[in-house]
């Protein structure tokens, strides 16, 4: 009888006996700070020591913060302390709980950050570089969430280059304005790592990386030849890269290298050439690279033109970047086939008769000259051309050994191109 009462008191009493008040009154709150930091707060009925974890699926709790009984209910931490990850459908929500058991959570949320996407690289025809990446496909799976920003992601670029200027000696960091456009333009011509990135409330996310070389692209060519005769001209084409060591041995401080990393043998080299410094450049032909990067261009001198060659860039994960070599003029000089005398001994008395002959064939008025007692060149007659040739008789009564020369003026090219004028090489009249 004592245990039965005993035991119905004891029931008694613990169904009559209240429920410890709860602590936590409501759920959690989310929000963003004016300086981009996320703030968690709640609310209790009396002080507890709290702990703040980060609930996700499939994944253990990430303990955020533990503040005291003492101190407020509001926790503001970095985006990146809540692990933003790549997809939407990662959904995630703040756990507050106290001592006694007591829970509060937060709406769901998505802490995403756009996922890597290849992107896209061209070149327009002055060299500079296009680039763009896809849209992106992912759908928010919480829509209006309490983190959610109603701004569009904005993308850019992260660019390293060995431009000056550094930060000690290491390679200079800029970045391209953020525009909401998924493509935009690269005027730097010059060894690059390119770094794609996309921008939300969360932070950036890389979406992809190139490293990019340049192309060196040298030119040699004679300065004149004879019109009509072989010009050569040569040059080579290599490659620049951009390379940073960050911890060089024995506690060197960081190196930033824009150097030549190679030659690029069979490669296509287009031949241009303008007719002014201020024409249009038309291509004159083309050809490849040998094994050691050299190529090797004759052609016939047309006149005086001016001459670069380019090199194509190429794309995918190495790309290369287009190069132009630097302008070369080359000048053409009248050609003398022949310049001499149709009798070059001849007596007292006859007639010597001056030969010339040149090309361009046009009616170019020549100077022929001898060269007097005190060795200077002295003009004696003229002769206008015909076709490039002419032929002059004059008289000369003086006995010896005399040496003659042409001199022949500029002239222009039936395709407008200038020529420059020259003395023919002497030659000699004996009279007896």
């Amino acid at each position: 009888m004592m245990t039965s009462l005993l035991a119905t008191t004891l029931l008694s009493t613990a169904l009559t006996t209240p429920a410890p008040p709860s602590v936590l009154a409501a759920d959690v709150q989310l929000a963003w700070t004016t300086d981009g930091k996320v703030r968690i707060s709640w609310n209790e009925t009396s002080p507890a020591p709290n702990t703040v974890v980060l609930e996700r699926p499939g994944a253990e709790d990430l303990l955020l913060a533990s503040p005291a009984a003492t101190e407020p209910n509001t926790v503001v931490l970095a985006p990146d302390k809540l692990e933003p990850w790549g997809s939407t459908t990662d959904r995630a929500r703040i756990v507050v709980s106290e001592p006694s058991g007591d829970v509060a959570r937060s709406a769901d949320f998505d802490r995403y950050r756009r996922a890597a996407a290849q992107a896209h690289i061209s070149y327009r025809p002055n060299g500079d570089l296009a680039w763009s990446v896809p849209p992106d496909p992912v759908v928010d799976s919480t829509p209006n969430d309490p983190l959610d920003v109603a701004a569009p992601t904005t993308y850019g670029l992260r660019l390293m280059t060995g431009e000056q200027p550094w930060t000690y000696d290491r390679c200079r960091i800029e970045y391209t304005a953020r525009t909401t456009a998924l493509s935009g333009v690269i005027t730097k011509q010059r060894p690059m790592e390119v770094i794609f990135l996309a921008w939300n409330e969360w932070g950036a996310a890389q979406l992809d990386w190139r490293l990019v070389s340049s192309s060196v692209v040298t030119l040699n060519a004679p300065a004149s030849t004879p019109y009509g005769a072989t010009a050569t001209l040569t040059g080579k084409v290599a490659t620049r890269r951009i390379f940073e060591n960050p911890a060089p041995p024995n506690g060197a401080p960081p190196i930033c290298l824009d150097e030549e990393s190679g030659t690029r043998p069979n490669t296509t080299v287009v031949l241009q050439a303008r007719d002014s410094a201020t024409g249009p450049w038309y291509v004159v032909g083309s050809g490849k690279t040998d094994a050691a990067g050299n190529y090797k261009f004759p052609l016939r001198n047309p006149g005086a033109r001016e001459y670069r060659t380019t090199v194509a860039g190429t794309t995918g994960t190495s790309p290369l970047q287009p190069g132009t070599s630097p302008a070369r003029t080359v000048r053409a000089s009248t050609r003398v086939v022949s310049a001499k005398f149709i009798q070059p001994a001849v007596t007292v008395g006859t007639r010597p008769q001056a030969y010339l002959w040149v090309d361009p064939a046009g009616t170019q008025q020549a100077a022929l000259q001898f060269r007097n007692s005190a060795g200077a060149w002295q003009g004696l007659t003229y002769k206008t051309l015909y076709a490039g040739r002419g032929l002059v008789a004059f008289a000369w009564n003086v006995r010896g050994t005399f040496q003659f020369r042409w001199w022949i003026p500029g002239s222009t090219t039936s395709t407008r191109l200038p020529v420059d004028a020259v003395y023919s090489g002497p030659f000699t009249l004996k009279v007896s």
